[in-house]
């Protein structure tokens, strides 16, 4: 024993001194850990987890034959002890002990072996929890684990029965206690094993290895999972393969005398297990102080002051943060004069005529300013809650924002369908773009300061079959000036034959096809949409206008990005449709272009909102801390308002509740809206999106 100690520490030993290190660190204790997924650093908890389960041990090496026939979970039991701390998030190490039995009884007409042995090991383990490929939510965590380990056995073999009579295998299968070859043979009786190894196989030394050691050193190679079943307990099961450094763990190598003679492989065996653990708690928080004043002492601390310095005891003051040096009424607020809803620190005009409205200066406003404020107020959109203060009106829109005329060539009109051949000559046309109003989308080409040049437009789209008409475009809006165009016509001389016109490859995006029209809102930003509605009933949406293929692949990028899924390349020439092999395009991967996808919404973009309110100048104090009380609400400015929102909901009817319980707070007005990747369109607009395929 003491030659082995010298060589190779037993298992408890080796134990021993992987714990001091590790039983330094006490529970709660953490480590700063960079994590190498790209990932923010994060605080790792080295909470301690400790491990206790059975498990079934099998023997692979030269007794047996490789185990052939038998199955891993059917052999000897074992039992497994562990402890292990959190390195990182992907990352466990700790320390183990397996103790048990493993043998193996081999019976054939030409050899009859068995053994068994009595194993303790005890290593250090890692764990890797494939952090980086799963998703965070999983049940189960799948786990593989390696490791270094102290193997001791001690292998014994049956030779004699409990009467002390040797095995004796005869060729006819039985066995005896005389040899079959043995003169008295015939004196032979039947014996059966008893299964009670009593024999030492070192000590027998059948085959002259001598006293050899009987510890040796291991690499564990192991698979498994790990499920979390609730306060601090967790499952694990898997199976774990040691190999070890040695061919002696059954006393039989290729150096074995005769018969016995195995292979020169070193024994290995399989340990097939499930184990409970439990993890130690963090450290507990630490209990605030208990402050020994009594009740009204701290009262009278919390109440005692006055932080405005205007006179009035804080406890008292109903208008707290009032301005240095404004005089207060004995409630501790501005004093307002004339009644017109501005305090006198602020106010301009100190006597306004009663009932008279002002503006956040307290003066007088005029019945022309009135009316701009009304128009801004008209213009929000969707308003549910208007301030009533005066300080409503004081950002106005200027009294005129001139609109500046130009002029296109109107080249179709849509308000139900149109045919495939239209649509491709209209997509040819580059710069052709779509200009809605009501239920009829027009389509329009160019953007010319003058009549003439418009005219010469209309007649290039005549050659390549496209009739069209000069129009004026103002804010939106189509104007027929065909009274203008006659004039500018007769002036201008007619060529004697008509442009020839563009023979380019025009590529453009197709967002997608849809059955039923998005709303506008979902196109915010992109200023060159192209609506077009075929005879197969689908609305289909188009982007971009490029010469070449690779400036639209960077365009449909853009676009997937926004979340058009569906989003993909078309190409366009000489009024036709034409491949994208045609295009130049080249196919990179395995993708086929003639089952391009018809069109989709990323719909994990796509929530459902609350819209409480839209305030035009500034929010009561009143209102604006009941939305401080919802919490989750979000404030989107526009030009002249500014909207609020309450939460992102995935489905309707979790909006629907929000919008119920927000009503019941003060809020009758407020209504489900949708947002699709930022864009708020209509609650509708949103549940067909949701119904897409």
């Amino acid at each position: 024993m003491s030659q082995r100690n010298v060589l190779c520490p037993s298992p408890l030993r080796f134990l021993a001194c992987a714990v001091f290190p590790i039983a330094l660190i006490l529970p709660g204790t953490s480590l700063a850990q960079t994590d190498t997924t790209g990932v923010d650093s994060a605080t790792v908890q080295l909470k301690p987890s400790f491990g206790l389960g059975p498990g079934m041990f099998a023997f692979y090496g030269d007794v047996g034959k490789d185990h052939e026939g038998y199955s891993p979970l059917v052999t000897r039991v074992g039992y497994e002890l562990r402890a292990s701390v959190p390195i990182t998030q992907w990352l466990e190490g700790g320390i183990y002990v397996l103790h048990g039995r493993l043998g193996v009884n081999e019976r054939s007409l030409e050899r009859n072996l068995n053994f068994e042995s009595r194993i303790t090991t005890g290593g250090l383990q890692f764990r890797y929890n494939f952090l980086q490929f799963l998703n965070p939510k999983r049940v189960v965590e799948p786990f593989v684990t390696v490791g270094f380990e102290s193997v001791e056995f001690l292998t014994k073999t049956d030779l004699q029965d409990d009467q002390g009579r040797a095995y004796n295998y005869w060729s006819d299968g039985t066995i005896r206690d005389i040899a079959e070859d043995a003169q008295n043979a015939g004196d032979a009786v039947l014996i059966e094993r008893d299964y009670d190894y009593e024999s030492d196989v070192r000590e027998s030394n059948l085959d002259g290895f001598g006293k050899y050691l009987e510890r040796t050193w291991a690499v564990p190679v192991g698979i498994g999972a790990r499920m979390d079943i609730g306060n601090g307990f967790d499952f694990r099961m898997g199976a774990t393969m040691h190999f070890t450094f040695t061919d002696l763990v059954d006393g039989v190598t290729d150096q074995s005398v005769e018969n016995r003679a195995g292979d020169a492989k070193n024994d290995r065996f399989l340990f097939s297990s499930f184990s409970i653990g439990y993890t130690l708690p963090g450290p507990r928080k630490k209990k605030d102080p208990k402050s020994t004043l009594s009740g009204e002492e701290i009262d009278q601390l919390a109440w005692a002051g006055d932080e405005d310095a205007d006179g009035v005891e804080d406890v008292s003051d109903l208008c707290p943060h009032t301005p240095a040096g404004a005089k207060v009424d004995v409630n501790g607020c501005p004093i307002d004069g004339d009644n017109d809803g501005v305090p006198d620190h602020d106010d301009d005009e100190l006597n306004t005529a009663a009932g008279a409205p002002v503006n956040a200066r307290g003066v007088t406003i005029t019945d022309e300013e009135l009316l701009k404020a009304w128009l801004a107020y008209k213009d929000s959109g969707n308003v549910n809650v208007v301030a009533s203060r005066v300080e409503s009106f004081g950002k106005m829109k200027p009294a005129f924002v001139p609109v500046k005329r130009v002029y296109v060539v109107k080249v179709g009109t849509q308000v139900e369908s149109i045919s495939e051949d239209l649509i491709q000559k209209l997509l040819s046309i580059p710069d052709i773009r779509t200009v809605e109003h009501g239920d009829t989308t027009f389509y329009v080409v160019g953007n010319y300061e003058t009549i003439p040049e418009g005219l010469r437009r209309e007649l290039e789209l005549r050659g390549i079959g496209v009739e069209g008409m000069v129009m004026a475009e103002e804010n939106g809006r189509l104007i027929d000036v065909s009274a203008e165009t006659a004039e500018a016509r007769a002036k201008l001389e007619a060529p004697t034959t008509a442009p020839s016109p563009s023979k380019d490859l025009i590529v453009r995006v197709q967002l997608g096809a849809f059955r039923n029209p998005l709303s506008r809102n979902i196109f915010e930003g992109i200023t060159d949409l192209v609506t077009i509605k075929g005879e197969d009933g689908l609305t289909r949406y188009y982007t971009g206008s490029f010469k070449q293929v690779n400036p639209a692949a960077e365009h449909k990028v853009k676009m997937l990005l926004k979340g058009f899924d569906g989003a993909f390349l078309v190409a366009f020439k000489d009024g036709k449709r034409v491949s994208m092999k045609e295009a130049g395009a080249k196919l990179t991967g395995k993708e086929d272009l003639r089952n391009l996808p018809s069109g989709s919404i990323n719909k994990s973009l796509l929530r459902y909102r609350v819209q409480v309110g839209t305030f035009v100048g500034n929010v009561p104090m009143e209102t604006m801390g009941k939305l401080i009380e919802m919490g989750d609400i979000e404030p989107v400015t526009s030009s002249d308002a500014v909207r609020y929102f309450y939460g992102k909901f995935t489905d309707r009817k979790s909006a629907d509740d929000a919008r119920t319980a927000i009503q019941a707070k003060g809020f009758p007005d407020a209504f489900v809206v949708g947002d699709m990747n930022g864009h708020i369109i209509t609650a509708e607009d949103a549940d067909g999106l949701m119904a897409q395929p």
